[in-house]
């Protein structure tokens, strides 16, 4: 019975709010942000290290899912934590290092056993997708670079940490996708902004190895179902380009490229707009196959279109969201570089894979107490129609999102707890969406 509590709690919950900014979002991680910047921070090859900082986070984060119809129910608690080390800059050149480990506390079973007939997916992504009875060897090297850096612009080499549209650490749950190449950000135009880069090898989330770009592609699919066969594909890396324009206050245009050598390109552009307390936003992708392989037929193509309206007072959001295709493909990007940028996106929802989708999304964000402003509670609902092995199907997803942090000595201290309740129609027997499910998450981080 514990388990319909949650439902009880999403319909009475906005009874006593009154609200905030949507952080459904992935949040950036990247430990090198711009901040106060001197080139000449240390003046020998020795205050270059003796200067530098450390920095990272602990986090405890547990999962839940439970499907009332079969009775299945699965759970997962990690703890762990990421340390990394920046030097000084010297003469305008840095270096960094950083690693996360993480450690299986307790768990129901997550193996690929006859008695769970469902993969518990998401509990197992809080740790190993490759080795599921890994409890303890759960540690990557996840930052390894050198950094040199002229005003506000900089050129990056290594592994790193990397925040797209399309590829991105989504990072909610133990480890984040990284990334090993190089990046460059050209930001002396102050209302003009141009990146990019290009890297063949990923780690990508909730596993432990670095690998081929190649080999990361369809990884995901073959690891919570076995049977279905993983090929690496040839290819030499991804590409990426990003250009930002801001021509006054009230509108921003960001435009992206991703070329992923041998395989695809896919442009995503996104222009938004702000008059008072209006905000419209309008997203389009455009993806064309480069070869056939066996992540791509000939000749694919799709298109997708997604637009925002949104109303925005002083201590709540509501927006109306709807992302649709324009043409009979779907997108088909690697979910194992990141999570997808459309407006209709929350956690715990994609749609790319999906053919022909429909999708609308109604987010409210209320912040109900005013002496305590980083208390955000978000409600979500999701309905995204589309058709699957030419039958129509849908997904419904109604989600409650509470995060803050605490104050004074504890500020460091942020919280955030999901629930979710997903209903479905027309998927088949086998699939991870066969029936309802309720889902819950608890992520506690304590950055120092």
């Amino acid at each position: 019975m514990k388990f319909y509590s949650y439902i009880l709690f999403l319909i009475f919950t906005p009874i006593f709010l009154q609200a905030q900014n949507n952080h459904q979002q992935f949040e950036s991680i990247d430990s090198v942000k711009h901040g106060s910047f001197n080139p000449n921070e240390a003046h020998s090859f020795h205050e270059w290290f003796k200067k530098g900082h450390v920095s990272g986070l602990f986090r405890s984060n547990t999962i839940q899912t439970y499907r009332p119809e079969s009775k299945n129910f699965s759970a997962a608690s990690g703890l762990g934590g990421r340390i990394y080390y920046h030097s000084a800059y010297w003469h305008g050149f840095q270096m960094g290092i950083g690693g996360i480990y993480t450690y299986n506390i307790l768990s129901t079973d997550l193996s690929d056993s006859t008695r769970n007939p469902y993969t518990p997916k998401w509990e197992r992504q809080l740790f190993d997708l490759e080795d599921p009875n890994n409890k303890h060897d759960l540690d990557r090297l996840e930052e390894l670079f050198i950094k040199y850096r002229y005003k506000d612009s900089y050129i990056k080499v290594g592994k790193m940490l990397l925040n797209t549209p399309l590829v991105n650490p989504q990072d909610s749950r133990m480890k984040p996708s990284a990334f090993q190449g190089i990046w460059l950000d050209w930001n002396e135009g102050h209302r003009f902004e141009i990146n990019g880069g290009f890297f063949n090898k990923v780690s990508p989330r909730s596993t432990t190895e670095w690998i081929s770009i190649s080999e990361s592609i369809g990884l995901y699919d073959h690891l919570i179902d076995p049977e279905k066969e993983h090929h690496a594909i040839s290819t030499q890396g991804l590409g990426l380009l990003g250009g930002h324009y801001l021509p006054n206050e009230k509108i921003s245009l960001h435009s992206w490229q991703y070329y992923i050598d041998n395989i695809s390109f896919v442009s995503f552009n996104q222009l938004e707009y702000t008059q008072n307390s209006i905000k419209l936003g309008v997203q389009y992708l455009f993806q064309n196959s480069l070869s056939e392989n066996h992540f791509l037929e000939k000749n694919h193509k799709a298109q997708l279109l997604s637009g925002q309206l949104k109303w925005i007072g002083t201590t709540w959001q509501i927006s109306y969201n709807q992302t649709i295709s324009l043409t009979e493909n779907a997108l088909k990007f690697p979910s194992e570089w990141g999570a997808e940028p459309f407006y209709t996106f929350i956690s715990r929802h994609r749609i790319e894979g999906l053919d022909q989708v429909n999708s609308q999304a109604l987010k409210m964000d209320f912040q109900p107490i005013e002496s305590w402003s980083s208390l955000n509670i978000g409600l979500y609902g999701v309905h995204s129609s589309f058709n699957q092995n030419k039958k129509e199907s849908s997904l419904t997803q109604l989600s409650l999102d509470i995060q803050t942090h605490l104050k004074e000595d504890w500020k460091n201290l942020k919280i955030r707890f999901l629930n979710s309740y997903f209903m479905t129609e027309g998927f088949s027997e086998s699939s991870f969406l066969h029936e309802d499910i309720f889902h819950s998450q608890l992520i506690v981080n304590y950055k120092f």
